[in-house]
């Protein structure tokens, strides 16, 4: 495989380490979803497609709305340490999350 063919690597927020780029379709859209498409790996985003099925059903969010979306993408910063913190999101409001 020839250098310009090697898959696009991110230096990952999540892992803080380089890792292929997400080459699956994104949920999030807009200046979110770029951020995402430029810090973070697929191994995290695929983590995070299971953990937002979670948080979708922890925090009982109906996607028509705008103020559960941006629940969802504030989760999803804080997952993808966004806002500098470790990653994790705490118990949820049923307990369920970690």
């Amino acid at each position: 495989m020839a250098d310009n063919d090697a898959p696009r690597t991110v230096l990952c927020s999540r892992y803080r380490e380089e890792l292929p780029a997400i080459t699956t379709r994104l949920t999030f859209a807009g200046a979110f979803g770029e951020r995402i498409k430029q810090h973070v790996s697929q191994k995290a985003w695929n983590e995070w497609l299971e953990m937002q099925i979670k948080v979708i059903n922890e925090y009982r969010l109906h996607l028509g709305e705008a103020s559960h979306r941006k629940v969802l993408e504030d989760t999803a910063a804080r997952f993808f340490r966004f806002d500098d913190g470790d990653g994790t999101l705490g118990p949820g409001p049923e307990g369920g999350l970690s």
